[in-house]
């Protein structure tokens, strides 16, 4: 988050006043996601995604074992803005809890220097309009590449992210951090889907 951004100060000001914000506070989340600067911090990729499947299974109004994700056999670091990551993960979430199955399927491997985190729901009719932008910034941004399925049928995405074992790791959140505040990641980008924060 960028607190001294003007525009996020604006739309403090308006929820003050009880206005809703969520809109056009997610549309600034996203700008901030897909113009962030490279990190001078490793994100460990497994506890990152950890984190956010855990905040995702506890708030998401969905069936048991809606949500999978299988993680690599150790610390996977990778120079990601942490907004960014979660903003393409629940950016593709969104998707798969439109689509007419509702599953979400995360795997993350490591091989020959690389990350490899593939995505596997929902469909590319179900897919959020700035879903493959930001998994397409989130590829470039650590230098790696992206592919992507097309047309409207089920989706799948595997990005290959350099690993960054010469970058000391940034603390993950706890998912709490995400389950607690009414303006996280996960309800602006998930409106409907989640049971309100302290819920």
């Amino acid at each position: 988050m960028l607190p001294d951004n003007p525009a996020r100060a604006a739309l403090a000001e308006e929820a003050a006043r009880g206005v809703a914000v969520e809109p056009q506070l997610r549309l600034l989340y996203t700008a901030e996601a897909l113009t962030a600067p490279a990190p001078a911090q490793a994100l460990d990729l497994n506890e990152e995604l950890e984190t956010l499947c855990a905040a995702l299974r506890e708030s998401v109004l969905c069936r048991a074992g809606w949500l999978y994700f299988a993680p690599a056999a150790g610390p996977v670091p990778v120079a990601l803005p942490r907004r960014l990551l979660q903003a393409a993960v629940l950016c593709w979430i969104e998707g798969t809890l439109t689509a007419p199955e509702r599953r979400a399927v995360l795997h993350l491997e490591t091989a020959a220097g690389a990350a490899v985190l593939v995505l596997r729901g929902g469909t590319g009719r179900s897919l959020p309009a700035d879903a493959r932008a930001l998994l397409l910034r989130t590829a470039a941004i650590s230098g790696g590449a992206v592919v992507q399925s097309g047309g409207s049928g089920p989706f799948t995405a595997a990005l290959r992210l350099p690993l960054r074992t010469d970058l000391p790791l940034r603390v993950a959140e706890e998912p709490e951090t995400l389950l607690w505040d009414r303006y996280s990641p996960l309800q602006l980008f998930l409106p409907g889907f989640c049971a309100g924060a302290n819920e």
